[in-house]
């Protein structure tokens, strides 16, 4: 929805989307909501080959097509190598129940959880912001929080866990992400648990789903680095059979987890 606003209103700035004096203005969100069903309609259906709808008219929650044209073909091979960019997987959702019987759900990260990422890394305590990304991080602006939320779903992976409160708002929890080498086969991870959360196995939830995920990717091995004093990582990392090799002198921990016979 964040990506089909900004194309929306770029093309009303630039009169691409021409406002004919109706007295009903033009709903922006219904209008970004009609682009996201006909982009997944694209995406789940590869038989579609090309779709003309002129004109569609715009009267408020009304959404109208005059003319439309759609011509099918036969089409043999894989959904998403055929598209220029990786849409959002959403075959990759699934609902979990933590130890403590809260049922969270796990997704890959979408552009628009900026502001509920700000405020997951808020409850983050400082030690553990240090452990993960080896500095002190401070507070994020925005470009540091657009590279975390914003990502190529071809290389990279964050997974995040969220929960619903009553109120209907979504936070979220945890975060795991993979980030593969230019050839697809070895990739870095890291995870990150709410500070608050920690002993309700969301970090052993989190690590799994992010190595099943590598599996499927066909990735020859998984990689990470942590510090000596991260027992809670480094337990973890040798649970899900990651070799660990400390090395006391440069004061980091290698973790590695070959998921072919080849790595």
């Amino acid at each position: 929805m964040a990506l089909a606003r900004y194309l929306v209103i770029g093309a009303i700035k630039s009169g691409k989307i021409k406002q004919r004096g109706f007295p009903i203005a033009i709903d922006v969100p219904r209008l970004c909501q009609f682009l996201v069903t006909l982009s997944q309609m694209i995406i789940d259906c590869p038989e579609v080959d090309e779709l003309d709808i002129h004109p569609l008219l715009v009267a408020g929650e009304e959404l109208t097509i005059l003319d439309a044209s759609l011509r099918l073909r036969d089409y043999a091979g894989s959904q998403q190598k055929r598209l220029a960019i990786r849409p959002y997987p959403k075959e990759l959702e699934q609902s979990v129940t933590l130890k403590n019987g809260q049922t969270i759900l796990l997704r890959p990260i979408l552009p628009e959880d900026e502001p509920t990422h700000k405020a997951f890394v808020e409850k983050v305590s400082e030690e553990d912001l240090y452990r993960r990304f080896f500095s002190d991080v401070g507070e994020l602006n925005h470009e540091a929080l657009a590279n975390l939320t914003q990502i190529d779903y071809d290389r990279e992976m964050a997974i995040v866990a969220t929960f619903q409160l009553s109120s209907g708002r979504e936070e979220i929890w945890g975060v795991a992400r993979l980030l593969a080498d230019p050839q697809n086969t070895d990739a870095e991870f890291a995870v990150l648990v709410r500070s608050d959360l920690k002993g309700v196995g969301l970090g052993s939830v989190l690590m799994n789903t992010i190595i099943n995920y590598g599996r499927q990717a066909g990735l020859s091995r998984i990689t990470g680095m942590t510090m000596p004093n991260n027992r809670g990582m480094i337990t973890l990392a040798q649970k899900c059979g990651f070799s660990i090799d400390v090395q006391m002198a440069d004061g980091i921990v290698d973790m590695q987890l070959p998921l072919s016979s080849n790595a």
